[in-house]
Formats: structure tokens, sequence, C-alpha cells
């Protein structure tokens, strides 16, 4: 990572910036609708916004402890704009989120992708995650992944990577 991006948590005013550029960093997957308001304003502080000195954003990630799997941290969303990919921004914000995460107690970090994806799925392999391959996973484009796991024609990997507590 350039030493000149910043790390921060996100306020809501982020969220109109964020969702603009979205799309655009996913390669016109349409993901703004997973970047509501609430996710700017309920879970500013277990997520991460990545700026430029300029201000503005290189990349962001929202996630979230789990309230039903106190263990478990979940990794909702994360991009970086693909002008400055490769230069290690994405992995600093996941070890930063997964440094959180443990500092609270949790073990694991969840994350979904769409195995149709290559550089998502790429992404979580080199940032130690391992996909999920249980009870009603199918290889879906050479990747371990769940049909219809969101809804019906929405297939997800699921990625898991264990976590080592603090000290």
């Amino acid at each position: 990572m350039t030493a000149d991006i910043g790390l921060r948590r996100p306020t809501e005013d982020d969220q109109p910036r964020i969702v603009a550029v979205a799309d655009h960093w996913f390669a016109g997957r349409r993901v703004w609708p997973l970047l509501v308001h609430a996710w700017f304003r309920d879970f500013a502080g277990t997520s991460l916004i990545a700026d430029a000195p300029d201000g503005s954003a290189r990349g962001f990630l929202v996630g979230y402890r789990s309230p039903e799997r106190p263990d478990e941290a979940v990794l909702h969303l994360a991009g970086v704009d693909p002008n400055h990919r490769r230069r290690g921004l994405g992995r600093t914000l996941v070890e930063a989120f997964a440094a959180d995460a443990a500092g609270s107690g949790a073990t694991i970090v969840r994350a979904v992708a769409w195995p149709d994806d290559p550089i998502a799925v790429a992404f979580f392999r080199a940032v130690g995650f391992e996909t999920e391959a249980g009870p009603g996973s199918q290889r879906l484009y050479g990747v371990p992944a769940y049909p219809d796991f969101e809804a019906a024609g929405e297939d997800r990997a699921v990625f898991v990577r264990r976590l080592v507590g603090p000290g």
C-alpha cells in the first residue's frame, strides 16, 4: 500500500460517493444496492474507508461482528479502485478488519463472492480465505459454491478465514 493512503472509519457522508463508484469498481456488476445508507450509519465502527490525500476514496470495506454468532465477523463487501489495485490496499483493508475482529473475540471471518468473479475469488484466496465446500455446495465456475445461495440464480462462493486471537 502506498504511504499516502490513510484508513479511517466511514461516516454517513461517505455513502453517496462510494455508491457512485461501486458498480464501476466491480466491473459493471450492480453492487450499489449492497451499500445502503444504514451500512455507513450503523456499521461504521467495524468498517473502513481508504482515502488518498485529496480525500478521494481508493477503497472500502464494510463488515460487522455477527450478533447471532459472536465468534464470527462478516466481511459484507470490499472494493478497491481498479486504478489502484495490486498495491496491497485490499490486503491492508482485510488485515485491519481481521485484526479488529480478532481483538474483539472473533475467531473467523466469513465473506461471500460470486463464483463467476475470478478477481474476487483470487483476491480472497490471496488474503488467506479458503472456500467452504459444505453440504449443498457444488463446483461452479471451478469454485466450490452454493447454487441459489441468496435467491434463484444468485450463486455464491463462501469464504472462511480463521483468525488468531490477540496475544
